[in-house]
């Protein structure tokens, strides 16, 4: 500013000088000294508004920007404190999903406890209910409002529930009776005790706490209610068993009333297997039972006649240790009536054989003119022909009959095992029917249907022991006919000598057989 104004006092003052110099007079230059000077005066007057206006618009300009430092210093101000009400509102909102995820992982497992936790005879009326509850909420998972208010209604249920089991509740349903089979018919739930009347009317009793993984809990009946439960559920009065065990106290009274033992426990298990038997199981069983009829008889009466033909042997043996030279000495004193013949004498195998090798002798001796009698070669070997025919004949009556044995002991287990076979198939066939696959389903059916397989073997095992018994008793009588036949055929051989072919008597071919 400085040297704008000099610059400006000296041009006003120099260029007229020179001009005077060279043109105009010293008036004129004084005249010009004179107006330049009140130029100059305007223009420093000039100058110095425009410096006070300067240094005002300064002072403005400072002022401002004091305004300006005060608002940004109040903004940041206010910056940090919208941080700290950002971050406090964070923590909050973490807290708030913390506490948010916790409440629904608690009411989601409530949702889920709920359902394993409930008697299995309230798991029907609950189960499509909180199923949908559960959707609804997995559905709304991006909406926590919605899905914490699907949540909270299984909870409400649960406090439901505690009030229909406090006064008594009844609805209708189905049970698991036997063979695994459905039931219609009406629950009354009244504290930790579940009864059951079946629709038809025929039957009534208790429900157990125990799970049938079906949705559908097992039914016990009581005999002796006498149409009380089914009373008490359609009117609403009248006398229950109350059990506080949930059933398990009357389950285990009717299993083992007063105390049983466990054998009769076993025997007792038979009873409710059999009850739920199906017709081709019982046809099974009676083709079983009428083999093990005609076995044990067979056998009966096998061991009963073999115990005589012993005693006839042992009798027979007292007389033969009595004879003499001549072998035909019993045949003659029992034609004579001097033999005392005792019944089981007479079922001897060894007087049967005897009887056929006395009669071939007497038939077949020949008298020579010495008077001494003799056997031709020919006629010893018919002789011991015969008897070993008689052997045959003897083979085949002391087994006859133990074909039922082994009948039984080879079909026994395989028509055991086709009723078994077919139950399996109706059982499953049931269950598919049904819909519902669980052991306890299907541990009635094959339980009554093994049963078959069971009267299978008590068909052939008992037989397989009867059958091995006898036929060794049989080999020994047959062991010891055929040493008791070498004997005979040895003193035949010695007590009759053998005589020459032309002086022996001539038999036809029938005879010497």
């Amino acid at each position: 500013m400085k040297h704008l104004i000099t610059h400006t006092i000296l041009s006003a003052v120099l260029v007229p000088l020179a001009f005077a110099a060279e043109s105009d007079t010293l008036t004129e230059s004084k005249n010009r000294i004179e107006q330049a000077a009140q130029d100059l005066n305007k223009t420093v007057a000039q100058n110095s508004d425009l410096r006070r206006f300067t240094y005002n618009e300064i002072n403005k300009l400072d002022d401002e920007v004091i305004a300006l430092t005060k608002e940004l210093r109040a903004l940041e101000r206010d910056e940090e404190m919208r941080t700290i009400k950002t971050k406090t509102l964070e923590k909050e909102v973490d807290q708030r999903k913390a506490q948010f995820t916790y409440a629904s992982g608690l009411l989601n497992q409530y949702s889920k406890a709920f359902m394993t936790r409930i008697h299995p005879a309230e798991y029907q009326q609950y189960k499509e209910e909180v199923a949908n509850i559960d959707q609804s909420a997995l559905n709304a998972v991006n909406e926590p409002v919605k899905e914490i208010n699907e949540r909270v209604k299984v909870l409400s249920l649960g406090i439901k529930r505690l009030a229909d089991l406090a006064g008594g509740h009844t609805y209708t349903g189905k049970a698991f009776g036997f063979a695994g089979r459905s039931i219609e018919g009406s629950f009354l739930i009244m504290g930790p005790s579940v009864f059951f009347a079946a629709q038809d009317k025929i039957s009534e009793g208790i429900c157990p706490m125990s799970d049938t993984g079906s949705g559908y809990p097992a039914f016990v009946s009581i005999n002796k209610s006498g149409g009380a439960i089914a009373q008490v559920i359609a009117s609403g009065t009248g006398m229950l068993p109350i059990d506080g065990t949930m059933g398990k106290a009357i389950t285990a009274e009717m299993k083992h009333p007063g105390g049983q033992n466990k054998a009769l426990e076993h025997v007792m298990l038979f009873g409710d297997i059999a009850k739920n038997m199906m017709f081709d199981g019982w046809i099974a069983i009676a083709i079983c039972v009428a083999m093990i009829g005609v076995g044990w008889t067979v056998a009966a009466r096998k061991i009963l006649y073999l115990n005589k033909i012993e005693k006839g042997n042992h009798d027979f043996m007292r007389e033969w240790r009595k004879m003499a030279n001549d072998l035909t000495t019993l045949e003659r004193n029992a034609e004579a009536q001097t033999l005392t013949e005792t019944p089981a004498m007479k079922r001897s195998p060894f007087y049967e054989i005897y009887h056929i090798g006395a009669g071939e002798i007497t038939a077949r001796v020949s008298s020579v003119k010495s008077g001494h009698k003799g056997l031709s070669g020919r006629s010893i070997q018919a002789v011991r022909a015969a008897l070993d025919a008689g052997l045959v004949n003897l083979q085949h009556k002391l087994t006859n009959g133990l074909v039922y044995l082994t009948i039984s002991i080879a079909g026994g287990p395989y028509v055991g095992l086709l009723g078994t076979v077919v139950g399996v198939m109706i059982t499953f066939a049931i269950i598919s029917k049904e819909g519902e696959v669980n052991v306890n389903a299907i541990a009635p059916g094959i339980a009554s249907a093994l049963l078959a397989t069971v009267a299978g073997l008590i068909v052939a095992i008992p037989a397989l022991f009867a059958y091995s018994y006898l036929n060794n008793r049989i080999k020994n009588i047959t062991s010891e006919v055929k040493v008791f036949i070498d004997e005979f055929v040895s003193k035949m051989a010695e007590f009759y000598p053998q005589v020459n072919e032309a002086t022996a008597p001539k038999f036809s071919d029938s005879e010497d057989i």
